[in-house]
C-alpha cells in the first residue's frame, strides 16, 4: 500500500473517530445524592426543562428522605411515542431494574403525571395510591407548576412509606356516594315493604280456588310394540380424563397517574 494510500485510510479513521465523538449520546439520569447506609440513590433528568436550578436542587434535597426505603427518580419528558404507562415502566427497568424505587414522571406530549415504583416501595404505594397522590397533585402541573407538582408528589409518598396517611377526597366522595345510593335502597325496600298488603298464602289460593274434575267415557287404544337391546354393562370398562394448566408470569411494581 502506497504512502498516499496510508494517509486517506487514516484521514477515514480520523474523520469517523471525529463523527462519532460529536454525536449526541444517550442522556442518562444524573445521580444527584447516594445515601450511604442503603446505597439508593436520587436522580434526575428533566429532558422538557420544567425547573429551574433553584428547584431541581431544592426537589432533590427532598427526594432524599426516599432513599432511605429506595431509589427515587424525577423524570420530564417533551416528546413520547409510546404511552405514559409505558414509557415509565420501560424507563424505570432501565434505569434500576427491579430494585427498590419510585419514579414520577412529567409526560408534557401526552399532559400526563405517572408514578412508577417496585421492589420494597412497591409494597406500600400499590396502584390506588399512585393514582391518589397524581389526583392530588395534578393540579398543579395544569397551572404549570411543575415543581410544586412533583414537590408534593415525593412528599405524599415519603408520607406513606414513614406509615403515615395522606388525603384521599376521592376515596371519601366515593364512599359517601354509596353510602347515599345504600340509604336510599334501604329506604325504598322499607317504604315497598311497609304500603304492600300481604300477598295470600298457597293454601289460602287452593282454599279459595274451584275444585271439580270428571272423566267422561275413557278409551284404550293398540297402537304398536317396539322392541329395546339392553346389553350387559362391562364392569371392567375404564374412564379416562385429562387436565392441565397454563402458568402465568406475573409483573412487579406498581403505578398509576392522571392527565393534566
Amino acid at each position: 500500500m502506497s504512502e498516499e494510500s496510508v494517509k486517506r485510510v487514516f484521514l477515514g479513521l480520523l474523520v469517523g473517530l471525529t463523527a462519532c465523538l460529536g454525536a449526541e449520546l444517550p442522556v442518562h439520569a444524573e445521580v444527584i445524592y447516594t445515601n450511604e447506609d442503603t446505597g439508593y440513590q436520587v436522580c434526575m433528568e428533566d429532558d422538557a426543562d420544567l425547573l429551574s436550578e433553584e428547584e431541581e436542587q431544592a426537589l432533590a434535597e427532598q427526594m432524599q428522605g426516599i432513599t432511605v426505603y429506595g431509589n427515587v427518580l424525577f423524570k420530564s419528558i417533551e416528546e413520547n411515542a409510546y404511552s405514559t404507562d409505558s414509557f415509565a415502566r420501560s424507563y424505570y427497568r432501565e434505569s434500576f431494574g427491579t430494585d427498590s424505587g419510585t419514579l414520577f414522571l412529567i409526560d408534557m406530549d401526552n399532559r400526563n403525571i405517572w408514578i412508577r415504583n417496585d421492589g420494597r416501595i412497591s409494597r406500600v404505594i400499590t396502584d390506588s395510591y399512585s393514582d391518589t397522590i397524581t389526583d392530588n397533585c395534578y393540579r398543579y402541573a395544569s397551572r404549570g407548576e411543575y415543581y410544586e407538582c412533583a414537590a408534593e408528589a415525593f412528599k405524599e409518598i415519603e408520607t406513606l412509606l414513614k406509615g403515615q396517611r395522606i388525603a384521599q377526597p376521592m376515596k371519601y366522595i366515593c364512599n359517601a356516594f354509596l353510602a347515599l345510593i345504600f340509604s336510599l335502597l334501604i329506604t325504598l325496600g322499607l317504604a315497598r315493604l311497609m304500603s304492600g298488603s300481604s300477598a295470600p298464602s298457597r293454601k289460602e289460593l287452593l282454599k279459595a280456588a274451584q275444585h271439580r274434575f270428571r272423566l267422561t267415557d275413557p278409551q284404550a287404544a293398540y297402537t304398536h310394540t317396539t322392541k329395546r337391546y339392553d346389553p350387559p354393562s362391562d364392569s371392567s370398562g375404564s374412564s379416562s380424563g385429562g387436565g392441565g394448566g397454563g402458568g402465568g408470569g406475573s409483573s412487579s411494581g406498581s403505578g398509576g397517574g392522571h392527565s393534566f
